[in-house]
């Protein structure tokens, strides 16, 4: 799912706070079938639910909740023929109480969404009845599968997800003939129900495994390797242990994304000296494209020693930029990956860097593209990602480079010391930490902000004062670069920035929020602001809560609605400059 954000125009997307943390709503229910939940085979928490049925349609009651972290429970009620006709949701995320309500009527579906005492209502239009399939819960599959096997065919459907903020459709198709699951210790018959659901450019697949009852044992998403699997108390006896092993992968990993995609480019090594220093950088062209020059990007990474495939190892480890540049050689376009000044195989001294010597690294980097074989000069422009979409918006606003096209990704739109306070007092609060302890936190990241700023030279000296600091020493080597960046406002630079912008913003990225994007896209001149809602600060999308996934795993692949949105802004501007 993509959300289109213009100048003055807010969508409202509930799955900006559905796929948080929380704790605090009371969730059991004592009738309630139990469900695990899981990821790649690793215990995440648990899902109720209780469905009634009845002469005049449906009624169910269900919950999740990830232990200390995450509870939400939803109200459905549905039609005879397992169409919805009213669904509430309530939860704390974040420590903030939340509440969902919708109404359906011929038109299509009205909500009201709370958030911390605030209320916004949004409508979404559908000439169909419309079936609830809320991300966090399963019974509105469960709801399906009944309207399955009552019908005896397949089904199609208008569906809505109500945390998403958005319709697509779910179709359902039973198989024909029954299987052997593992269900926790046991096994038990089964007969698998085969559902893709399809919002815009998002296609999700998933099977339900539906008992002689058809009740769902257990449902499975082989995308993000997503499990819900009844309790063994709840499953039906039986004799053998036979479970469809392909529910459980993931459908292409990441080394076999490079595989596929590594025939369409080329690629070859670059290096230019710059600041005192040499950088290296690995330029990837599209195949067949030398002869006329190929469009080409400038990739800017984030924070950190991330290296010129996208990893910051033991970390992060799936090589999100190559399969980035190599997703973009597929489309047509070149892409040059850079490790940035200080690190391997660049040398210098990466403490040293000021938020000015990264954009004169990015003009040379530019100087040098420009006259490499396989590259139209006419047809140059920046990718920044996360602290390396700052860097564009200044080089490019500071007439250190004039791109054809910039593309920012995950890119803070407001101070970095802004957010540096938020992020370490979040982590704090993840943690466990009491109140009281989380604001002594707080105290102490704004002693070390203070600090930063009335220091010089590269690091900061641990003084008395700071020695008790427990953020301090993790900051103070690269004082100079946090000082250099810390107050400069994105928004300023975005307002004098002229050329054509993309803003892509994950709506479940922890570290950059929604607001980032939205600033930027309101300070803009020339601007398309996407909201990807499932897409992570890593550039790879899950389902599960955000949480689930602050690191890729090392198979995760690059999210495809962000390259298929990406390649499709570029077709209109980057290949048509000039």
């Amino acid at each position: 799912m993509i959300s289109l954000l213009t100048k003055g125009t807010l969508v409202l997307l509930a799955s900006a706070v559905a796929f948080a943390w929380a704790q605090g709503a009371e969730s059991e229910l004592a009738d309630a079938t139990v469900y695990q939940l899981s990821q790649g085979g690793v215990p995440l928490g648990e899902v109720g639910m209780d469905v009634d049925v009845t002469s005049t349609g449906y009624r169910s009651s269900s919950y999740v909740e990830i232990p200390g972290l995450l509870e939400l429970r939803n109200e459905l009620v549905a039609g005879p023929d397992g169409a919805a006709i009213g669904y509430e949701l309530s939860g704390v995320i974040q420590g903030v109480q939340i509440s969902m309500s919708a109404t359906f009527d011929e038109d299509g579906a009205s909500f009201e969404l709370t958030q911390a005492g605030q209320t916004a209502e949004f409508d979404l239009a559908s000439d169909e009845p419309l079936y609830v399939v809320d991300n966090n819960f399963i019974d509105g599959f469960q709801v399906v599968a009944y309207e399955v096997l009552r019908r005896g065919e397949p089904v199609d459907v208008a569906a809505v997800v109500p945390q998403g903020g958005a319709i697509g459709r779910l179709s359902a198709a039973l198989r024909a003939d029954p299987e052997e699951l593992t269900v926790g210790d046991v096994s038990t018959e089964v007969t698998g129900l085969d559902m893709v659901l399809t919002v815009g450019p998002q296609r999700i697949e998933a099977v339900a495994w539906l008992d002689a009852d058809g009740a769902i044992a257990a449902l499975d998403q082989p995308q993000g390797a997503i499990r819900f699997e009844r309790l063994a108390s709840e499953a039906v006896a039986s004799t053998e242990d036979v479970a469809p092993a392909a529910t459980t992968e993931q459908a292409e990993t990441a080394d076999e994304l490079l595989a596929r995609t590594s025939s369409c480019v080329e690629t070859v090594a670059l290096e230019v000296e710059s600041t005192g220093a040499t950088l290296y950088g690995l330029l990837s062209l599209p195949v067949g494209r030398a002869a006329v020059g190929a469009p080409t990007l400038l990739l800017l990474p984030g924070s950190g020693p991330t290296d010129v495939a996208g990893n910051s190892a033991p970390l992060i480890t799936n090589s999100g930029y190559e399969q980035l540049a190599n997703l973009l050689g597929c489309e047509g376009y070149g892409v040059l990956r850079v490790a940035k000044l200080g690190i391997p195989p660049s040398t210098g001294d990466a403490n040293a860097a000021t938020l000015e010597t990264y954009a004169r690294n990015a003009a040379d980097w530019f100087g040098t593209v420009a006259e490499t074989d396989g590259v139209d000069p006419a047809r140059l422009g920046i990718i920044g990602h996360s602290e390396g979409g700052l860097i564009a918006l200044y080089a490019s606003a500071e007439g250190y480079i004039e791109p054809d096209v910039v593309v920012l990704i995950a890119t803070p739109g407001r101070p970095l010391a802004e957010l540096l306070r938020e992020q370490t007092i979040a982590s704090a609060e993840r943690g466990g930490l009491d109140e009281d302890a989380v604001a002594q936190y707080a105290r102490g990241v704004d002693e070390l902000l203070d600090a930063i700023r009335r220091s010089d030279g590269v690091s900061l000296e641990i003084t008395d004062e700071l020695r008790d600091n427990p953020i301090a020493p993790a900051f103070a080597p690269a004082a100079g670069l946090l000082r250099s960046e810390m107050d400069v406002d994105p928004q300023e630079l975005a307002r004098t920035l002229e050329v054509p912008t993309l803003v892509a913003q994950g709506l479940k990225d922890i570290q950059v929020l929604q607001v980032d994007g939205r600033r930027l896209a309101d300070a803009l001149p020339n601007v398309l602001h996407l909201e990807f809602p499932d897409l992570t600060h890593n550039l790879v999308e899950t389902s599960l809560p955000a949480e689930a996934m602050l690191l890729p795993g090392g198979d995760s692949v690059v999210s495809e609605t962000l390259v298929t949105a990406l390649a499709t802004y570029l077709n209109g501007t980057l290949r048509l400059a000039r």
